[in-house]
């Protein structure tokens, strides 16, 4: 045998330990009727959900989206506030930098995209004044 029986015995214990936790996880982000069940959960927080897919994404870029939005609500749920200006900056930075976020769908799915966010535009500049 080339490989020892202690290193099998460590790796099948870690095999183990991953499948737990990809369980536990699984069931932690599945989808249930709130009105029927009767069960108590723990409540997934926000940063759980950051650069996670989630059931409500169609393209992988919503993903990168929905996560820098969330960033930008943790900072303001932290005393941070962002001046008009600062939000009006965000949203079209948000805009300006869409083809990257939506890297592998911008080319073939941009006019759905767009809509999907009700974008008018999506300018490849943002200018700062």
């Amino acid at each position: 045998m080339l490989i020892p029986k202690s290193i099998l015995e460590e790796f099948q214990s870690h095999c183990t330990a991953l499948r737990k936790s990809h369980s536990s996880r699984k069931d932690a982000v599945v989808l249930r009727n709130v009105v029927e069940d009767k069960q108590e959960h723990e409540g997934i927080s926000a940063e759980d959900t950051l650069g996670r897919r989630q059931p409500s994404d169609v393209y992988s870029g919503d993903v990168n989206l929905r996560t820098l939005r969330l960033l930008l609500k943790m900072i303001d749920n932290r005393g941070w506030e962002r001046s008009d200006h600062q939000m009006a900056f965000h949203s079209a930075f948000e805009r300006c930098v869409a083809r990257v976020l939506y890297k592998n769908e911008w080319a073939t799915q941009r006019p759905a995209i767009m809509k999907r966010n009700n974008w008018k535009t999506c300018s490849s500049e943002v200018m700062i004044s």
